[in-house]
């Protein structure tokens, strides 16, 4: 049986994170194993790397985020 191929999650979470930050919702990140409910202002580029941009100011680089999910609104 052929192994499948290798999967890169940071699409996924980008893709909730803008979806989040295109409606004005809130979205629940995984950082360091516990999850964390944010609003996400903005997802932005820079210098090669993605940022989540909260509400409250905070910038979390998206490479460190392990799983999201949407929070229904």
């Amino acid at each position: 049986m052929r192994k499948p191929d290798p999967v890169d999650w940071r699409c996924g979470i980008l893709d909730v994170l803008e979806a989040a930050a295109l409606h004005g919702h809130h979205a629940e990140i995984r950082l360091d194993g516990r999850w964390r409910r944010v609003r996400v202002l903005d997802v932005l580029s820079e210098g090669g790397d993605d940022w989540l941009l909260t509400d409250d100011g905070q910038r979390i680089a998206v490479r460190s985020i392990e799983m999201a999910r949407p929070v229904p609104a």
